[in-house]
């Protein structure tokens, strides 16, 4: 999925805000200025210019992590090269969102696509695992159907608008 897309259905299925998307990157210590911060958050079917790219995708995920499970003491040195596919930004947002087994099939079901749980297993194993499942364009636009429903009443969502 391009990374535009995804993160404005992110943004939209969290009910975020232009400030709270504005905090998430400052907590990754991310320079971005107000234009650019106006075309990442333009809807991506109504691009003029050009949306967020991996690397911004990629630090908002971390700064949603920083933000709703505190800062990550860990980090991938600063020359490792991670890709950014989607079933990295499925667990990323499983971590951040702090999603168990029964979360996310419940996310998928209220999108009107049910995932059995070894499914779901598949899709957050290594890519070098036997029954790694990738997770194409349209699962992951299910998984954001799905959990703007299930976030919409999330109190602890609340405090980030």
């Amino acid at each position: 999925m391009k990374p535009s897309v995804a993160l404005h259905r992110i943004k939209e299925a969290l009910g975020l805000d232009r400030a709270a998307v504005r905090k998430i990157y400052e907590l990754e210590a991310y320079p971005i200025d107000e234009a650019r911060l106006d075309a990442i958050l333009r809807n991506p079917s109504s691009q003029r210019g050009k949306g967020a790219d991996y690397e911004e995708l990629g630090v908002f995920l971390d700064g949603l992590i920083h933000l709703l499970r505190g800062e990550v003491r860990r980090r991938p040195a600063e020359d490792a090269e991670i890709v950014l596919d989607n079933n990295l930004i499925l667990k990323k947002l499983r971590v951040a969102l702090q999603l168990r087994e029964m979360d996310v099939e419940t996310i998928f079901e209220l999108a009107d696509a049910p995932m059995s749980p070894a499914k779901i297993r598949d899709l957050f194993r290594a890519p070098g695992h036997p029954k790694f499942l990738p997770c194409t364009d349209g699962t992951l636009e299910r998984f954001f159907e799905g959990l703007a429903e299930y976030c919409h009443d999330l109190p602890s969502l609340k405090r980030l608008s």
